[in-house]
Formats: structure tokens, sequence, C-alpha cells
């Protein structure tokens, strides 16, 4: 889905870090939680 929106990103405009797809996974199936079958997620690791 990331890459697929990073396609969509109008030419010399950089965004979605890799870093945070967990968390717009996480805010997705709050925001949506019938999508939540669409994403495989782990325990979260906090420093």
């Amino acid at each position: 889905m990331f890459e697929d929106l990073r396609w969509q990103l109008p030419a010399g405009v950089r965004g979605l870090n890799n870093s945070f797809t967990a968390l717009y996974a996480r805010k997705l199936i709050e925001d949506h939680p019938q999508w939540a079958s669409a994403f495989e997620l782990r325990r979260r690791h906090t420093p």
C-alpha cells in the first residue's frame, strides 16, 4: 500500500518514510476497524 501511495505523489514531492509504515497501519486500523484483516501487526517495541 505504501509503495502505491509513493507512485501517486506528484513529481518532486518527497515523503512516506518507511520508518512510519507500522504507525500508519495502526492509524488506519484505528480509523477503519473493518480493514484490520488486511494488515499483519507485530508487537510494538518501545525504547
